[in-house]
């Protein structure tokens, strides 16, 4: 049997300062409005320069989006490909009341609104990281079904999902009250928002129950 290839030492420094500036970026939210964060108080806080942050990110956005696919990644592989053809939205309904969220995705999202009602910056970043989502979940759902599948189908089953995750935060956030410590009972809260969000969009919007 042979021996499972190590990384590099250079795969794994690309690692660590990927990490580092997570890092930084998550508590530089936590500590101050996203309109007060700069590239340069993340590169400074992560160790490195700012020419070095651009080297792995075009933005603060490019930053958030990549944390926030690694969490939704885990998802993509456990949605079958034949519930996505027939069912999509039942489907990834019962995936999400078993499989559940990261807490480290909802905590991105608590520090990305934790500092009261968003402005400029922060209403930028989180739609940046919305449109980067739905643009990952719509090469996801392409790469799964056959190529006969209408690309206007994918287009809107993904901008529609999008959408109910997205309208689910307010209300969420709301109940959160300023907290970033994101606890397992805020997690099944945010689930029953995304689930009910994703009920009416299943339904067609017929009812309001």
């Amino acid at each position: 049997m042979s021996a499972v290839p190590q990384p590099g030492r250079r795969e794994l420094n690309k690692t660590r300062t990927r990490e580092a500036v997570t890092e930084a970026l998550l508590s530089l939210l936590v500590e101050n409005p996203p309109d007060d964060v700069t590239v340069e108080q993340v590169a400074e806080r992560a160790g490195i320069s700012r020419r070095t942050f651009f080297n792995y990110y075009a933005g603060l956005a490019a930053v958030i989006g990549e944390v926030l696919r690694s969490y939704t990644d885990r998802l993509a592989e456990a949605l079958p490909a034949d519930a996505l053809r027939r069912q999509p939205v039942a489907a990834l309904r019962r995936l999400l009341r078993t499989a559940g969220l990261d807490l480290g995705f909802l905590t991105w999202l608590a520090a990305l609104n934790c500092h009261g009602p968003a402005k400029e910056q922060a209403v930028l970043l989180e739609r940046a990281v919305w449109t980067d989502l739905g643009g990952w979940f719509r090469d996801e759902i392409s790469a799964r079904l056959s190529a006969q599948v209408d690309p206007l189908y994918v287009a809107t089953l993904a901008d529609a999902v999008m959408s109910a995750f997205s309208a689910a935060t307010e209300p969420w956030l709301a109940q959160l009250d300023g907290r970033v410590e994101v606890t397992e009972a805020d997690a099944d809260a945010f689930l029953e928002h995304v689930d009910r969000a994703l009920g009416y969009l299943e339904t067609g919007w017929t009812s309001t129950a």
